[in-house]
This record gives C-alpha cells, sequence and structure tokens, in this order.
C-alpha cells in the first residue's frame, strides 16, 4: 500500500505520494490540492487507489525502445480481444524493429530525427 501526506503552501493544500519508476527506485509525486486540507485528503486517496489499481509507473529513463515494446505486447496487446494472427504479425514487427540500433537506444533520448532516419532506413 502507498503512503502519502498532504502540505500546506501558502493557501493550497498540496498532495504527495511515492512511486516505483523503472528502476524500482521511489519517485515522489505530487498534485495541487484545494484551499480544504479535507478536500486534498481525499484527493490523495483517490489518487493512491489509481496508481495501485493502474500501478503506473513514474519515470522511464532507463527504458529502451526494445523495452517499451516488449511491455506494450504483453501489457496491452495480449490481454486484448485481437486473433492470434494479428498479435502474431505484431510481435514479428516488433522483433524486426529491435534488431535496429533504434530498438537498443534509450527511451528518452529518441528525437524525430531518429524516428525519420528509422523510416528511411
Amino acid at each position: 500500500m502507498a503512503k502519502g501526506s498532504v502540505r500546506k503552501k501558502g493557501k493550497k493544500w498540496y498532495g504527495r505520494f511515492y512511486i516505483e519508476d523503472e528502476s524500482g527506485r521511489k519517485v515522489q509525486k505530487e498534485f495541487a490540492g484545494t484551499e480544504s486540507k479535507a478536500e486534498t485528503e481525499a484527493m490523495l486517496r483517490k489518487a493512491i487507489a489509481d496508481y495501485e489499481e493502474k500501478q503506473f509507473v513514474g519515470k522511464a529513463e532507463n527504458i529502451t525502445v526494445g523495452d517499451m515494446l516488449d511491455m506494450w505486447v504483453e501489457e496491452e496487446l495480449k490481454p486484448g480481444n485481437l486473433s492470434n494472427g494479428t498479435v502474431m504479425s505484431y510481435q514479428g514487427t516488433v522483433n524486426r524493429i529491435k534488431q535496429y540500433p533504434i530498438g537498443k537506444r534509450k527511451l528518452k533520448t529518441v528525437t524525430a530525427d531518429h524516428l525519420q532516419a528509422f523510416m528511411i532506413f
């Protein structure tokens, strides 16, 4: 269970809690609340519940394009309602993309120029 807290800055209350990034480190996520402490605490409880339900990830500094595509296949594509042939086709495309240098590039460093060079290649 994630833990959080609220703090007052000026007239406004802020909520914050910790989430895990790709490398397993804890990263603080903070959001602006309202002028009421009770409302901000309710918003914090809802944000923590959403995080625990969806398990979203904080930062993706160390993830590569290939890793991101693998996660997409496992988390979105396979559980979906696509036919087996379509899933296999997408997996083949992902494997071909991972063979190129862009598949090993960190997601944070990919620019439009890299994508354009990959599409031309």
